[in-house]
């Protein structure tokens, strides 16, 4: 661009009504016509140049706000930056609404110069050059004022066991809005588990795998190549009225790679996963059957053939430690990904004890796909490397999946049925002849259908055995809720006329839940759809999972289904003002212990927080062990953005006394408006079997709430008064020497009502904002004499939580345990307005050469 200055003035604008496409079309005076000097020099910046980024963050909806002018970046400061304006970033970034904002170097010092100051946004802006700018740079000033934002983020998975896996949810203005399945794929899964840093996608699964929306649909569906860094930057299109089939899950894992090193072929040999970019053998302490053979059959090497000692194939050249991480696979996983991991409490792995594994080495040629696992699905067969061939539909169907089953290692068939043809993928089509006692479907007789051309037969579909699953659906998290098992191909309810505590405390201990606390039936959390499971209702209690116990001798089912199930989880905070304050329990072998502060790592407040739908973040403070309850754990050191307190590394796990450093307890920045529904069971004692309703704990009362009732019974006693003085008055007109005697009746008995309003339940949280989690400072004006900036002074810290009693836990508020994600942050209350600019000088800030 050529200055004008260099070309002298050519054109003196008079006026533009904006809907011109070229400068001469607006109305001016003529070229080289003009009443104006140099000085008056016009200059324009286009928005297409304008940039806008988080800098120096954990990902791209966190940082110190950065403006890019001129080509090149530079800070964004404020001296009264606000969540109207942080709102106006997060939505602009596609990051959802904003969590906190914050000022000064909450992120780091920016450098460069000063690129946008002096910002004023009402919230509704669609960009943050929308709103009122006074500082449009650059300027070079030193400055303690950067701007920072923390956004909620745009996509966040809920109700599964932890932050990386479960529904997925999207933010539709201040909401969470589901997203449907089938309008998501596997490129879209892995833009989201990379954005919520939960490594790489490995499932999507069936349509309400991890159970029902809890609030609005999205419409709309996501259209990805894999690249794009947020959820939100990829392409949308329209659904056309599709019918939603349920939530769209999702199930990423934090390894993007596995692989069997020295041990002479792919198919042998030690166990490396990589994580974060980094390969490390693994720990064989924990290593079992089960998780050898998702790993061999995921490498495409069959089942596991044996598993060697640990170090039996070396431990390689992998810097650092060997990874403790504790896989608990079922065996029905299609990937290892999905299994769940745990790393708190494992011990330290001894030198050299890599696991191991021989896998089979030959790839299992045949599959079920579209099912909730590895053993439920339509079946496919191999009929070359890499090519394979679906199954026609016929008479001989039981018989060749009772033999798909015993291969896959998936128990026996519960249902055969036939679906419709696929829309794509494999072709051919065969037609398996079986006797039922072979070992293996090659072993079948085989032959192409006898299909009319373009006709497309049913496919044949199987449900095995080892395709069951139980899950808690209709409650606040995945802890409590309706009993829904997955058999014979769906899900089903659970009859709850002989269901009882025994039974909802296998249902708790298979999910990993802790102890049962309810067993409520339909009225609790609703009799839910789909078929009955008739098989529950006479557990003892100690069977390892639901269809473990023995069957109920009868026919019918009179209440119907809806039997649910109220765990304890394995987390809370427990002797705290209330459930989301308190000093850090976790539940081990029937047993609460608490967690020694010894060296425990600041981020486990916020990561415990997360966990139990209790905010974004936390406080941890060391108080004293008082009392004789001991401790599980020390030394817990969880990372920042941790999906939850079972993924920290921690010291072995014991039964212990906490030194003088005492035991940790942690305050949490309450969640009030969460759309996930996370709720505490109050009033819970390890000691008592009695139970509060699962209602959220109340806080203190209202100050509004207190004045309203005052003011009410005011009103109250003088419209009684006023009553007696009228009834008094026609009395005295009839009868002047009774009224006295009536009026006093009067009189008491109106009193003695309106001083007995009806109850009311006062709750613990209103409907509004909660009030925002960043620190405000006040609002000082940059003084023009000064060569800094010096913010306001910062508010004092919150009081500590008063303590619970030193022994039991007649106190404690047993937390159900729910993952919420990272992004699962509440949009605090929006500040008072602004007062403005005009006690700002302009002038202190130097124009950048």
């Amino acid at each position: 661009m050529v200055p004008a200055r260099a070309l002298g003035l050519l054109l003196c604008v008079q006026l533009c009504g904006g809907a011109e496409t070229t400068l001469q079309e607006c109305l001016h005076f003529g070229w080289g016509k003009h009443f104006c000097d140099h000085d008056r020099d016009v200059g324009v910046t286009c928005t297409e140049a304008l940039e806008l980024r988080l800098a120096a963050g954990r990902g791209p909806c966190e940082g110190r706000g950065e403006g890019k002018l001129r080509g090149r970046w530079g800070m964004v400061v404020d001296d009264s930056w606000d969540m109207e304006d942080a709102e106006v970033v997060c939505q602009q970034m596609g990051c959802g609404s904003a969590a906190g904002a914050y000022q000064g170097n909450e992120f780091g010092q920016g450098d460069g110069p000063i690129n946008l100051a002096f910002i004023n946004c009402d919230g509704t802006e669609k960009a943050l050059w929308d709103c009122k700018i006074r500082g449009w740079g650059p300027y070079t000033s030193p400055t303690k004022y950067d701007s920072a934002v923390v956004c909620q983020g745009f996509s966040r998975l809920a109700g599964g066991d932890g932050a990386c896996s479960g529904r997925l949810e999207v933010r539709q203005g201040r909401a969470w809005a589901t997203v449907c399945h089938g309008h998501v794929d596997l490129k879209a899964a892995q833009v989201v588990c990379r954005e919520l840093g939960c490594g790489t996608a490995v499932a999507v699964p069936a349509a309400g795998h991890f159970g029902a929306a809890t609030g609005p649909l999205w419409d709309g569906a996501f259209e990805c190549n894999g690249s794009e860094p947020l959820l939100a930057s990829c392409a949308r299109r329209p659904t056309h009225g599709q019918a939603c089939a349920g939530p769209a899950a999702i199930v990423c894992s934090p390894y993007t790679g596995f692989r069997l090193a020295d041990g002479g072929s792919g198919c042998a040999g030690r166990v490396e996963v990589e994580a974060q970019g980094t390969w490390g053998a693994l720990c064989a302490s924990a290593w079992d059957l089960r998780d050898a053979h998702v790993l061999c059959r995921h490498l495409g090497c069959g089942p596991a053939a044996s598993l060697p000692p640990g170090g039996h194939f070396g431990t390689g050249t992998a810097t650092g430690p060997l990874r403790r991480d504790a896989l608990s696979c079922s065996g029905s996983e299609r990937h290892p990904g999905e299994c769940p991991v745990a790393l708190l409490g494992e011990p330290a792995c001894p030198p050299g004890h890599a696991a191991a594994v021989n896998c089979s080495g030959a790839a299992e040629p045949l599959r079920l796909l579209d099912g909730e696992s590895r053993c439920d699905g339509r079946l496919e067969v191999a009929t070359s490397p890499g090519a394979w061939a679906r199954v026609a539909a016929g008479p001989g169907d039981d018989r060749a999946a009772l033999v798909a089953c015993w291969q896959l290692g998936c128990g026996v068939p519960e249902k055969v049925y036939a679906v419709p043809a696929a829309s794509s993928g494999p072709v051919e089509l065969q037609e398996l002849r079986c006797a039922g006692s072979e070992e293996l479907l090659a072993q079948c007789n085989a032959s192409g259908p006898a299909a009319a051309p373009g006709h497309s037969p049913p496919e044949a579909a199987v449900a095995c055995s080892g395709s069951r699953r139980l899950r808690l659906a209709g409650g606040p998290g995945r802890c409590a809720g309706r009993v829904e098992v997955y058999s014979e191909g769906t899900w089903g309810t659970v009859c709850q006329d002989a269901w009882d505590l025994p039974d909802a405390d296998v249902v708790c201990r298979q999910l990993g839940c802790g102890r049962a606390l309810e067993a409520p039936g339909s009225e609790r959390f609703g009799p839910g759809v789909g078929t009955l499971w008739p098989g529950a209702g006479g557990c003892s209690g100690t069977e390892a999972a639901l269809w473990a116990c023995p069957a109920p001798a009868r026919r019918g089912c009179r209440r119907g289904g809806g039997a649910g199930a109220v765990c304890s989880g394995l987390l809370r905070l427990a002797g705290g003002s209330s459930s989301c304050s308190g000093r850090l329990e976790v539940l081990r072998e029937g047993t609460w212990g608490r967690v020694c502060a010894n060296d425990t790592s600041p981020a486990t407040a916020a990561v415990v927080c997360r966990q139990l739908g209790c905010g974004s973040g936390g406080r941890l403070a060391a108080v004293p062990a008082q009392g004789s309850v001991p401790a599980w754990l020390g030394w817990v050191r969880c990372q920042e953005g941790a999906p939850s307190l079972w993924r920290c590394p921690s010291a072995p796990w014991h039964l212990q006394s906490c030194g003088p450093e005492g035991v940790a307890h942690i305050a949490c920045d309450e969640d009030t408006e969460d759309t996930s529904g996370a709720t505490s069971t109050a009033g819970a004692s390890s000691s008592s079997s009695s139970v509060a309703p699962l209602t959220a704990v109340s806080g203190s009362v209202p100050v509004p709430t207190v004045l309203c009732v005052l003011l009410g019974t005011l009103l109250g006693l003088a419209l009684a008064a006023l009553a007696v003085q009228a009834h008094r008055a026609r009395l005295q007109r009839r009868d002047p020497v009774k009224a006295t005697d009536v009026g006093a009746e009067a009189v008491y008995e109106e009193l003695d009502y309106s001083l007995m309003p009806e109850y009311q339940e006062v709750p613990s949280h209103t409907g509004s904002l909660s009030e925002g989690s960043g620190m405000k400072l006040q609002e000082d004006s940059w003084d023009g004499n000064d060569e800094e900036l010096s913010p306001g002074e910062a508010p004092a810290p919150p009081a500590q939580p008063g303590h619970g009693p030193p022994d039991g836990y007649d106190d404690a508020a047993a937390v159900l345990e729910e993952p919420p994600a990272p992004h699962s942050r509440d949009v605090p209350a929006q500040p008072h307005g602004k007062t403005g600019y005009d006690d700002v000088d302009m002038g202190t800030l130097g124009t950048a050469p």
